[in-house]
């Protein structure tokens, strides 16, 4: 079977287009505490990227991940669904946990991981907004939106125009589904908002979460020098929070540029998605008049094969040296 492109130089290839030099992807990270997202190492030299983080205790981006983007702009303030210029945030004993609403401690005294959201102090930070840093930089787009904000990823989502909102690519958001902190967003929340009022997709949901035990107890039953080390291993994880990305379903097709096409079909295929991709390209084909979009089909026909056969070979395998029946 021969492969028609590697994944890189097809990649390059569409981002390397005209439509792409005078519109390039814009990637959205709010809350980027200690790094900038991993997943858009192939989209970053093509693309303008905004970053925003309130607690700098673990956020500090190097001039070495800078070059690396056709443009970055990392923000040091508060987002906020509304145009307050400055707003209590509560820093936490962990930078990851931080949060623009108040850690319900009475009822995470329940978790082992507990310590972490212990009110550290309270902080008046600058904030702003979604709209405003868009307008500020002169961009009238994101394509690929990452929020993890410990309770109010869907507000801020929201708080951008519909026009903006409906031609997003690729959403992430990381929800909670216990109760950490007042009124926050929760994993049903979202799931229901995109899928039934935007008509985005779920294309990946991890559950993360941690042992339902008191602190107090476990520092009853081990010395504290040995709690951090077996925090996750003391019972069986439960379900605390989701790591969430959606894809845009391209629903209304005459909505959205070849652009947006080629660039959906470079998310989907980054995530996984060939059959999704596929589909996208063959949207392409249909709606427009560019040769490009049949050599992205063939290419996910290929993944989509390539994964059939690998199943089918490792499943002989495994049969043969008698893992399996």
């Amino acid at each position: 079977m021969a492969i028609p492109f590697s994944t890189n130089d097809l990649i390059d290839k569409v981002l390397s287009r005209n439509e792409f030099k005078n519109q390039p992807p814009v990637l959205v990270d709010i809350g980027a505490s200690g790094t900038i997202h991993k997943k858009w190492k192939r989209l970053a030299k093509y693309s303008i990227c905004i970053a925003f983080d309130a607690d700098t205790r673990d956020f500090n981006p190097a001039p070495a991940i800078a070059k690396h983007y056709k443009m970055l702009f990392v923000k040091n303030a508060l987002v906020t669904d509304h145009g307050s210029t400055e707003v209590d945030f509560y820093l936490t004993k962990s930078p990851y946990c931080s949060s623009l609403l108040r850690p319900r401690n009475e009822l995470l005294e329940n978790w082992a991981f507990s310590p972490l959201f212990e009110l550290d102090k309270t902080i008046q930070l600058k904030a702003t907004n979604l709209v405003s840093v868009l307008q500020e930089l002169k961009l009238d787009r994101i394509d690929w939106f990452k929020c993890d904000t410990q309770g109010t990823d869907l507000r801020l989502f929201k708080s951008v125009p519909d026009a903006i909102q409906n031609k997003i690519i690729t959403a992430e958001f990381e929800p909670g589904i216990i109760d950490a902190y007042t009124g926050e967003d929760k994993l049903y929340s979202v799931l229901s908002f995109m899928d039934t009022t935007k008509k985005f997709w779920l294309s990946e949901l991890v559950i993360k979460g941690m042992v339902r035990i008191p602190y107090s107890s476990l520092k009853e039953i081990l010395p504290s020098r040995f709690i951090q080390k077996v925090i996750g291993r003391v019972g069986t994880i439960s379900p605390g929070w989701g790591e969430m990305t959606f894809l845009n379903s391209f629903n209304d097709i005459s909505t959205f540029s070849k652009r947006d096409v080629l660039l959906g079909w470079v998310c989907a295929t980054l995530h996984g998605q060939h059959g999704f991709a596929l589909q996208l390209a063959e949207l392409g084909n249909k709606n427009h008049n560019d040769s490009i979009f049949e050599e992205l089909k063939k290419y996910s026909i290929w993944k989509i094969k390539l994964w059939i056969f690998s199943k089918r070979y490792l499943q002989t395998f495994f049969k043969k040296i008698g893992l399996i029946d």
